[in-house]
């Protein structure tokens, strides 16, 4: 028995800590988050972190959280096996076939793409009234899919609340913003009805927002904890409650605006 005993101490301090970081490890994931100034900043307390603290809490992965740009959000975790990526749309990511090796969560909200003008311009405008050159839209969003071939002329920004004030400055005419994202800064702002929402709000414009994670087995281990807390979250009205009067939960079926896409 003494040797048994003996032996297998031999064999742990021979493996040494390795060993055990080998075995955390099957725990640990990252989660690479879209930093949003309005529902995701890790410091706010609300929106969607709120949701994380509570969709996350007593979580059997050890979950480190990296916040950062749209853009380096998604190559971060495209480039991490062990990772997933919040909030996002799998659709907006736009990835081709590759897309097919990911795997997404149960839906969190569902998140619009609208058009935004001056308060004076026509209840009835659309993208193709404007030169590309004047019009906005968020830097790394999916909103680049609906641009057309004319993508690269338009002009990406950081934020809702720098679109909102160069449409007052006259520096843009429109921008394609992401809703609740623009209201929520226009609340903010204490201006919200300082611009003009023309109806874009079109199924294919609209995106569902989930946790999207690799398939694998830690990605799908990691689905599996937290859909469950999802869907009681929906049942319980605990969702709408934290993601406020703007947040949308359905998709819906409209026929697309003719002047969506430009030529």
């Amino acid at each position: 028995m003494k040797n048994g005993f003996l032996f297998l101490l031999i064999c742990v301090w021979l493996a040494g800590p390795a060993a055990v970081t080998s075995a955390r490890a099957a725990d640990d994931i990252t989660l690479y988050l879209n930093r949003l100034p309005h529902r995701l900043t890790q410091t706010s307390g609300a929106q969607y972190d709120l949701f994380l603290s509570e969709v996350l809490r007593d979580s059997p992965f050890r979950i480190s959280m990296q916040a950062g740009p749209l853009t380096r959000s998604k190559t971060s975790f495209l480039g991490d096996p062990n990772s997933c990526l919040f909030p996002t749309n799998i659709r907006a990511l736009n990835l081709g076939d590759a897309a097919a090796r990911l795997v997404t969560s149960s839906q969190v909200d569902v998140v619009s793409l609208r058009l935004y003008t001056a308060g004076k311009s026509s209840p009835e405008a659309r993208l193709a009234d404007f030169e590309p050159e004047r019009v906005g839209y968020i830097r790394g969003s999916g909103a680049v899919i609906v641009l057309g071939k004319n993508a690269d002329r338009f002009m990406p920004i950081d934020s809702e609340t720098q679109l909102i004030r160069m449409i007052e400055l006259g520096r843009i005419d429109a921008f394609l913003g992401h809703h609740p994202d623009t209201a929520l800064a226009m609340d903010q702002l204490d201006k919200p009805d300082a611009l003009r929402v023309s109806p874009l709000n079109l199924r294919n414009l609209r995106f569902p927002i989930t946790f999207i994670c690799h398939d694998n087995a830690r990605g799908n281990r990691f689905l599996t904890s937290v859909n469950p807390r999802i869907e009681t979250m929906h049942r319980t009205g605990r969702l709408e409650a934290i993601l406020g009067p703007h947040a949308e939960f359905r998709l819906t079926d409209q026929p697309q605006d003719p002047g969506l896409l430009t030529e």
